[in-house]
């Protein structure tokens, strides 16, 4: 059964890898080395985690939890300030990204445990880096486990509202003042296009002179001449259209969608037999859905600007090994 849907997985990532490839030997090429070893780092991390079942690791799930809040409060206790988070632990050349590294380990945690809203825990420590839009990211592993629990739903759902009522709170004590800016520049973009507003302008401007078959390699001049901020990261998306134009950008979505829907009928396929597995594999589907959705929607202007990274194409060494990690658990059976 698992082979039914292994096929069309293997091909999608060894699409986006081949894009990935592409696209960074054009935006950042003295990145390329590290990033192509943290793509077989990754596969071999699949491997690794086709051994790994979740219904099988239920007694380990206390150690996995503890183990991700560990992790996550280091950079908090590193205090090594980058762009205003601690969010990263170097060691030597290597930067790991906690919040990234821990979605497995929480995965793994949330498909055996009957405690789910402890959850809040990692997602509160990442708040505190401060990282929201990894907080976010990190929060929505927990989806699956809502929606399949009545109790947990109506839960959730009376703490929506209360988050509702309190959100002018949130918005003057919680909220620091780059993510309020960021909120507003989404509003008004032209309000300040030499500040606030550059980054979601100079993204717009690269997509859409891309046009339908793009500048071409190497010769988007918005992220080639450093117009376009976070090029090889935050905003790839914008870079892929501008180079590769409006076919580039579909190609990706459509690969996308497969992976997706394919990793979604994977998990329904376990439903029955194994639960553990379908929540974990339905939440790494809402998570690649979600950061995919997220990033793309900041790149046109559709949200506002986050340090979600779109999945297997920013660069970043921690989300691609912890997405190919978790995608060799949802093949363990």
């Amino acid at each position: 059964m698992s082979k039914n849907y292994l096929l069309p997985v293997v091909i999608c990532l060894s699409l986006l890898l081949a894009l990935n490839t592409l696209m960074v030997s054009s935006l950042a090429p003295s990145l390329l080395p590290k990033q192509l070893i943290s793509w077989i780092i990754g596969i071999a991390l699949f491997f690794v985690g086709t051994q790994l079942n979740p219904k099988n690791t239920s007694k380990s799930r206390w150690l996995f939890f503890g183990l991700s809040c560990l992790l996550l409060a280091i950079p908090i206790g590193l205090n090594n300030i980058v762009r205003g988070s601690r969010r990263w632990i170097e060691i030597g050349p290597v930067t790991i990204q906690p919040s990234e590294i821990v979605k497995p380990l929480l995965l793994l945690f949330l498909s055996t445990t009957q405690l789910p809203f402890l959850h809040l825990i990692p997602v509160v420590i990442v708040l505190l880096q401060p990282d929201l839009g990894s907080s976010i990211s990190v929060f929505l592993l927990s989806v699956p486990v809502i929606l399949y629990q009545p109790k947990v739903l109506r839960l959730a759902l009376i703490s929506a509202v209360g988050l509702l009522l309190i959100s002018p709170i949130i918005w003057t004590k919680v909220l620091h003042d780059y993510q309020r800016n960021r909120l507003l520049t989404f509003v008004k973009p032209h309000s300040d296009p030499l500040g606030k507003g550059y980054n979601l302008i100079q993204s717009k401007i690269a997509i859409g002179s891309g046009g339908l078959l793009g500048k071409g390699y190497r010769q988007g001049s918005q992220s080639q001449l450093l117009f376009l901020p976070e090029k090889h990261t935050d905003f790839i998306f914008a870079a892929i259209g501008e180079e590769l134009g409006l076919i580039g950008i579909t190609i990706c979505i459509i690969i996308y969608f497969v992976l997706i829907f394919t990793l979604i009928r994977k998990a329904y396929s376990t439903l029955s037999s194994n639960y553990p597995l379908f929540l974990f594999t339905l939440g790494i589907a809402i998570q690649i859905w979600a950061q995919s959705f997220i990033n793309i929607a900041m790149n046109i202007g559709l949200l506002p600007v986050t340090g979600i990274p779109l999945p297997f194409l920013s660069v970043g060494g921690s989300s691609i090994m912890a997405l190919l990690f978790s995608i060799g658990i949802i093949f363990s059976s």
